[in-house]
């Protein structure tokens, strides 16, 4: 019963982080949380006082600094196992005969570095363009302990919006308007459809054409 009551107690205050939580417990022994005080027929009382939003700002960036160290030192523990790894790579080629492609893919290097290539592409904390940089370090470090030619991720290409064509419109009459240039749209409210059967924006005495 008392372990059943910690667990509520626990469940409770993780989705009332800022709601103050009494234990009271009645004759029968039947024990209740809540956010009021214990009635007077009651044994228990005060297990969480409210918290001030101070604390709870204090609280979140605790835990964000926490997360951030860790996630600092795993990188660091990376960084350090990758060079460790690639120096076993160059002083394998410098002791002589390299080894066969086999070997290398079956060699302790090539197997922590695949597992640092799994690590770098799980992480979700850090931006597309940092998470890339890191994944082809992770990939380079790959080619070299295993033999490999895993081809590296490339930039995504930049999306090049150009703007629309505008011009201006001379007149409109009934369904119809016409512009400086001669074109003619049919008109639906502020929608204008064109020669080409492309969508325009009629603004003031202005239409703008993807």
């Amino acid at each position: 019963m008392r372990l059943l009551a910690l667990a509520l107690i626990s469940v409770f205050l993780a989705n009332s982080a800022v709601a103050q939580v009494y234990r009271c417990k009645d004759s029968a022994g039947n024990t209740t949380l809540s956010d009021r005080p214990c009635m007077a027929n009651q044994a228990g009382g005060l297990v969480e006082r409210k918290r001030t939003n101070e604390e709870i700002y204090q609280e979140r960036m605790q835990a964000a600094e926490a997360n951030e160290r860790k996630y600092q030192q795993e990188m660091r523990e990376m960084e350090q196992r990758q060079l460790e790894t690639q120096q076993r790579a160059i002083n394998q080629q410098a002791s002589g005969t390299p080894p066969s492609a086999q070997q290398q893919s079956n060699s302790p290097a090539c197997k922590e570095a695949r597992k640092e290539l799994e690590f770098v592409s799980s992480v979700r904390t850090i931006s597309q363009d940092e998470k890339r940089m890191r994944t082809n370090a992770a990939i380079s470090n790959v080619n070299a302990a295993c033999g490999s030619n895993t081809q590296l991720m490339q930039e995504p290409p930049k999306v090049i919006v150009k703007p629309g064509r505008s011009t201006h419109i001379t007149n409109c009459n009934g369904g119809f308007c016409n512009d400086t240039s001669g074109q003619v749209y049919n008109r639906t409210g502020s929608l204008l459809i064109d020669q080409n059967g492309r969508a325009c924006q009629m603004i003031g005495n202005m239409v703008q054409c993807p």
